[in-house]
């Protein structure tokens, strides 16, 4: 449920103009920044705090225009921050490469932190995100329990694979070359979110209910 420095989808991200431009702005444009400046001749760090800028800005900026409390976004945005602070003062540029941890680790606490709640953060995200079937998913929220049970399995996979994620981050952060760790986040994010579809489809399916929500809708048959 996370990209680069953000919480991502439940089910799976939909195409829009948002979801592009999220990928430009935490992928894109910090690679570019980075290897642009390494180019040039720039030490590690300031290459690599030259690439946390547009991320922040953009997490800061989509806190503000939302204008109200979002515990996952404060968290991107307080562990970026303290990530970049420590780095400086430190002058360590593999304390940045691990900002995703830092971000990783408080999600994977507020994501299973939220099963006490009635409803988990995977199945809010996942609402929000289809909104056309929101109403449908509350339906079956309150109508059936095995739609409920599988949605907290999910909450638990994907906190657990947030945590695993971070511990990743941290190892290959410290033992690959400081040039090839940017590179290889991206595609270590993609492929976790990739491979969390499995489970998440899976729990759906054994509720019975992952066509009535995900499945594409087919044409209704017109009675000549």
């Amino acid at each position: 449920m996370w990209s680069g420095g953000r919480a991502g989808d439940a089910v799976g991200m939909p195409t829009t103009r948002k979801g592009r431009w999220l990928l430009v702005v935490d992928i894109a444009v910090p690679l570019a920044l980075y290897y642009g400046l390494k180019a040039l001749g720039v030490g590690d760090l300031i290459a690599l705090l030259a690439g946390v800028i547009p991320g922040l800005i953009s997490s800061a900026v989509s806190l503000v225009r939302e204008r109200r409390t979002d515990l996952v976004g404060m968290a991107v945005v307080v562990s970026m921050v303290a990530s970049t602070v420590v780095a400086v003062l430190g002058g360590d540029a593999r304390l940045l490469l691990v900002r995703n941890a830092w971000i990783s680790l408080p999600f994977a606490g507020i994501t299973l932190w939220s099963l006490r709640h009635p409803k988990p953060l995977t199945y809010i995200v996942t609402r929000a995100m289809f909104a056309r079937r929101a109403a449908l998913m509350d339906e079956l929220w309150e109508t059936n329990a095995r739609f409920r049970e599988a949605w907290k399995w999910i909450t638990v996979c994907w906190g657990i694979a947030s945590i695993v994620y971070a511990i990743v981050r941290v190892v290959l952060s410290y033992t690959l070359p400081i040039s090839v760790v940017p590179a290889l986040d991206p595609v270590i994010t993609i492929a976790t979110i990739v491979v969390l579809q499995v489970p998440t489809i899976v729990l759906l399916r054994r509720s019975g209910t992952y066509h009535l929500v995900f499945a594409p809708r087919r044409p209704t048959a017109v009675a000549g």
